[in-house]
């Protein structure tokens, strides 16, 4: 007789921002994002609580980076706990589905993705 096997739903994993956003470090979300999805197949969440912000225009392009990569099949999902990034999530991501604790505890993994304005000489 056969009996499925019940499949592991895989863990979610934390993207988490540091530093300045700006055009490089939405380019280098990009590329990691792609990377983490194809790798563990499961939902990654976008810390962005320890981002410094210089304005909206770098918030819009975090947020249309997410909304490619939702468009592509990937579960990609912007962690809004201030009002800007809330209302930036209602306006820029309006299909997202909610963050709630239940996912959140379910992270088995952080990645850090940290970025600075300045430039070290060699």
């Amino acid at each position: 007789m056969y009996a499925p096997q019940i499949q592991p739903a895989a863990a979610s994993v934390v993207l988490r921002l540091i530093g300045v956003l700006d055009g490089d470090l939405v380019t280098a979300f990009q590329t990691l994002e792609r990377g983490l999805a194809a790798a563990a197949g499961a939902t990654v969440l976008v810390d962005v609580r320890d981002l410094q912000t210089l304005g909206e225009g770098e918030m819009k392009a975090l947020a249309a980076a997410i909304r490619a990569a939702r468009d592509g099949g990937r579960d990609v999902r912007l962690d809004a706990r201030s009002l800007p990034w809330r209302r930036l999530v209602k306006s820029a991501l309006p299909g997202q589905p909610s963050v709630d604790q239940a996912i959140r505890k379910a992270v088995r993994r952080t990645v850090i993705l940290a970025h600075s304005t300045k430039r070290k000489r060699n």
